[in-house]
């Protein structure tokens, strides 16, 4: 795993479409369990530690491919600079933080 990727020209039109394209499902899938009855917060959490555990397998799987070892500092990493990449702005001041 990398924290810079070298992408073909194809890959690069296709990034932003794929992007969008995860993130959709991903409110689609919170609002599916949320119309089951499950709280918001925890609709949310359950999808994104779903979308963790896809990411690392996928991640993980790309490396032993290629015969390397999955090293969980640079998974842990990349997760933490998308993090710290959005950004929340409350407007309440009493809005409680949590994780996800």
């Amino acid at each position: 795993m990398t924290n810079t990727f070298e992408a073909t020209e194809a890959a690069k039109t296709r990034m932003p479409t794929l992007a969008k394209t995860i993130e959709e499902f991903a409110f689609a899938q919170a609002n599916e369990f949320i119309d089951a009855g499950q709280p918001v917060r925890e609709a949310t959490s359950i999808v994104a530690n779903m979308m963790v555990r896809a990411a690392w397998a996928v991640a993980a799987c790309g490396v032993l491919s290629e015969g390397g070892v999955p090293d969980k500092d640079k998974f842990r990493s990349t997760v933490e600079a998308q993090m710290n990449a959005v950004c929340f702005k409350s407007t309440d001041s009493k809005a409680e933080g949590g994780a996800a």
